[in-house]
């Protein structure tokens, strides 16, 4: 399993929240001059010259995630260079003899932790694939080859023979073990467009089915993570190292609104909506922790408030934006900034 400090989880969501809304949703938009600040920020506060993006506050170590997100913010802040430094460190000090990634690297590029994660996996091929500019071909074929091996090794079969992405190789057995998060629908969607391979479709559509029935249809929040039992029962649980003592929707589950939301699927979009009256009592979404009924289990505040910050095309369908949030979001460093003071990191940059 990945380590997931708090502070990292933070930036994660941020950098997820900032991507979706940057390069997901039904045909997508080019990214104002603001956007590609608020990427280029990024680049210029986590990325090193040699390609590695650094958590800062994690003695320098590196997570793959990391890499992913960086990657796709490198396309959104027009910096092939950067992509292309991000994407050869990448390879050269993480993938790899199956085509996945190792998750931790320390501060001097040596693997840690080398059991990969699924959503970095599926967010590497997504940044390959979808580049367009200087060298593409060559990254393209290797973005088929990282799908390739996602399909071979990070999948398993739910109730009905649906296919679900696991949260890694290591999570494929009986119980497997599932993050929500990880089903990040506009990259599922990206890869079935750029491969035009049928299980990107099928990974696309059971994700949806998988986490209304997790949810009871919108009912309950989305859970950090989840268990396929060998009875093949699907059902929420706490987080498989230990970490959390009892279900909750954290800072993991709120990348799953997030995906859903900036989804082209209207059945995700109208799932995500749903879940806006669970968030919205008491501020609750600005919680660290809620349990799946949507009371409060950590009040600790000033975790990433994803709702408000999506764009309006991402918003849940109720007629409103919910909250208070303006008719057009603010660029990507004013959403992050008072999440990284509340958090106490070194940094208020963005994502």
């Amino acid at each position: 399993m990945r380590p997931r400090k708090m502070s990292w989880a933070v930036r994660s969501l941020a950098a997820a929240c900032c991507t979706l809304g940057l390069l997901a949703g039904c045909g997508g938009t080019p990214a104002t001059a603001p956007d590609q600040k608020a990427a280029a920020t990024f680049l210029a506060t986590y990325a090193r010259p040699d390609g590695r993006v650094v958590r800062l506050d994690q003695g320098d170590d590196t997570v793959s995630e990391g890499q992913a997100y960086g990657m796709l913010l490198a396309e959104v802040a027009g910096d092939p260079g950067a992509f292309r430094q991000i994407w050869d460190w990448t390879r050269d000090h993480l993938q790899l003899r199956d085509g996945l990634f190792a998750v931790q690297a320390d501060a001097a590029g040596r693997v840690v932790s080398d059991q990969p994660a699924s959503d970095a996996d599926l967010l590497i091929a997504w940044a390959l694939l979808r580049y367009r500019g200087p060298g593409e071909a060559a990254w393209h074929r290797q973005g088929r080859q990282v799908a390739d091996a996602v399909l071979a090794h990070e999948v398993t079969t739910g109730p009905g023979g649906v296919p679900i992405l696991a949260a890694g190789p290591w999570a494929t057995g009986r119980p497997a073990s599932l993050d929500p998060s990880y089903w990040s629908l506009p990259a599922l969607q990206g890869l079935a467009r750029l491969t035009g391979r049928a299980p990107w479709r099928d990974l696309t559509a059971g994700a949806v089915t998988l986490t209304r029935s997790l949810t009871q249809d919108g009912r309950l929040l989305p859970p950090d993570w989840a268990e396929l039992t060998a009875a093949g029962a699907l059902r929420p649980e706490p987080a498989p190292n230990g970490s959390q003592p009892q279900t909750q929707y954290g800072l993991d589950a709120q990348r799953t609104v997030a995906w859903f939301a900036a989804s082209c699927d209207p059945q995700a979009r109208a799932l995500a909506a749903r879940w806006w009256p669970l968030l919205r009592p008491g501020h609750r979404d600005q919680a660290l922790a809620l349990r799946p009924d949507g009371t409060v289990l950590d009040p600790l505040s000033g975790a990433f408030r994803s709702w408000p910050r999506l764009p309006p095309r991402s918003r849940p369908a109720t007629g409103r934006p919910p909250g208070t949030c303006s008719a057009a979001p603010p660029p990507c460093s004013d959403a992050i900034r008072p999440t990284m003071a509340a958090r106490g990191t070194r940094s208020g940059r963005p994502c």
